[in-house]
């Protein structure tokens, strides 16, 4: 299989590689809030009290802050210590146990699947889906977690004889997958009925992976131990403040039918219908299949639960090119005259386009362009810092951001640029998304050391759209801009009196 795909496998790599390294940042803050700013906690870069309510709360699984921690220990002994240079090591790691897992799904199904178009389909769904790069270089839980699942359920689909250590290996797979996001037990429930009812697996063979998953739950608890200074148990505090105080229906509410809609709009239409009827098809046609059961009580659940957000379903994505495919299959069974079609044909050509655009989009964008600010402040002053800003704090999201700031760095609100002040002891900066103030600035002369808008893009500045376009600048400040401006204009009107 590796000899008849390598190319796409070569390919795949490098554009894995690409997206890890432009990737930078976050989909949702809480990617950031709860593991890298937790981290942080660990690592004296931050206080308790500057933690996200989740700590407080003890509902957070301590495993991917460890992670971040012992990257960061580890790559101490050579010196690299810049939180940006951590947070690319850790999405190498995701990129390379995403690569992983499609490997070995698309070992355990190539044989399965007619046809050698359509395992070529797959596979190339399989590594060039735009969203599912860009969700493969994540190290969220939602990613991890995920591949995990897809890892320990192609192993099984691959093993030849399934005796009982490997049910007990499938276990403990499964429970760390559960470790790095509490609702992939929708997803573990589901394989596990399959195996039951379907597959007809012993109960014994049952009873050993559930103490696989069982010894992984044990290993959570001593990792929170480490984590929160003392004895929690963060899955009862998840099920607590979530489901029995319904914390997250605080955070909005959402109809049963949001999914669909979500899917449907952020899939770019009509194109997203290959990411919603394959699974109906599957489920209608060929209700035994494993993808069905696995999926089917995780989307569900999540129906049934008022607070929806997109990323919740990530987990599952690993499992889209398959069911694609095995549609694909359903659809030659039933009405063959239609993939051969014209207008079938477009729509690929088509699909394949805009695919294409949305793939070199993700791998060479940064996830969150302000990341992009933090490294190059972080990386071009080292020593003591002020960054001023007017409404508008850069480090100010959800909630603060300090794993990004070196500690000498300090960011502060001013009302007007008149009152900005030239510590002798201190580099100062101005941060603004304000097209106002950045004019000031540049009438005053004052260095831009960062935009967040490419210098390349300003010269396509048709009907001046630029000009109306809100982005992030920094300027160095070296003289206060009000005393500049002031001197220009006597200069000015000297040279009128002459």
């Amino acid at each position: 299989m590796w000899r008849e795909y390598k190319k796409i496998y070569l390919l795949a790599a490098i554009l894995f590689l690409i997206a890890a390294y432009f990737s930078a940042g976050f989909y949702q803050f809480d990617e950031h809030t709860q593991v890298m700013e937790f981290a942080g906690w660990k690592l004296g870069l931050t206080e308790k009290e500057n933690l996200s309510w989740e700590f407080a709360a003890q509902m957070r699984a301590g495993i991917q802050p460890l992670m971040v921690y012992v990257a960061h220990k580890i790559f101490a002994f050579l010196s690299i210590d810049s939180p940006f240079t951590i947070a690319f090591i850790l999405r190498l790691f995701s990129a390379a146990l995403s690569f992983l897992s499609i490997h070995l799904l698309i070992r355990a199904f190539i044989d399965k699947i007619n046809g050698d178009k359509l395992k070529q389909t797959y596979v190339l769904l399989s590594f060039f889906l735009w969203f599912l790069v860009f969700n493969a270089v994540r190290f969220s839980s939602e990613n991890i977690a995920g591949r995990l699942f897809v890892i320990a359920f192609a192993l099984f689909i691959s093993w030849k004889d399934q005796n009982k250590k490997k049910y007990f290996l499938l276990g403990l797979i499964l429970g760390l997958s559960f470790l790095f996001r509490y609702q992939n037990a929708f997803l573990i429930v589901g394989f596990v009925a399959w195996l039951f009812f379907i597959n007809k697996s012993k109960i014994g063979d049952l009873l050993l992976l559930s103490a696989g998953i069982i010894l992984l739950f044990g290993i959570g608890i001593l990792i929170d131990r480490w984590f929160y200074d003392e004895w929690v148990l963060s899955t009862w505090s998840y099920f607590d403040e979530n489901m029995l105080q319904h914390k997250m229906e605080g955070f909005g509410l959402s109809p049963w039918y949001y999914y669909f809609v979500q899917i449907f709009n952020v899939g770019i239409p009509p194109f997203s219908l290959l990411y919603i009827v394959p699974f109906i098809l599957l489920l209608i046609n060929r209700w035994k299949n494993p993808l069905v059961w696995i999926i089917l009580p995780f989307l569900i659940i999540h129906i049934y639960i008022g607070h929806k957000e997109l990323r919740f379903l990530f987990p599952a994505l690993g499992f889209i090119p398959l069911l694609a495919v095995q549609a694909g299959e359903v659809i030659n069974e039933k009405w063959q005259r239609f993939l051969p079609s014209k207008l079938f044909k477009v729509f690929v050509v088509l699909f394949v386009i805009q695919n294409g655009l949305f793939l070199l989009l993700v791998s060479f964008k940064a996830a969150d362009s302000q990341v992009n600010l933090y490294e190059t402040v972080y990386n071009n002053y080292n020593k003591p810092t002020v960054v001023f800003y007017i409404k508008d704090n850069p480090y100010s999201r959800a909630m603060e951001v300090y794993y990004y700031k070196r500690k000498n760095l300090k960011v502060e609100e001013i009302h007007s640029l008149n009152e900005i002040r030239l510590p002798k002891d201190s580099v100062v900066l101005f941060s603004t998304i304000n097209n106002d103030e950045a004019k000031v600035m540049e009438d005053a002369y004052q260095k831009v050391v960062y935009t967040s808008l490419p210098e390349w893009v300003k010269m396509f500045n048709v009907f001046h759209w630029v000009d109306r376009t809100r982005f992030w600048r920094v300027y160095e400040v070296k003289n206060i801009p009000a005393v500049v401006i002031m001197n220009k204009m006597k200069d000015q009107n000297s040279l009128h009196e002459q």
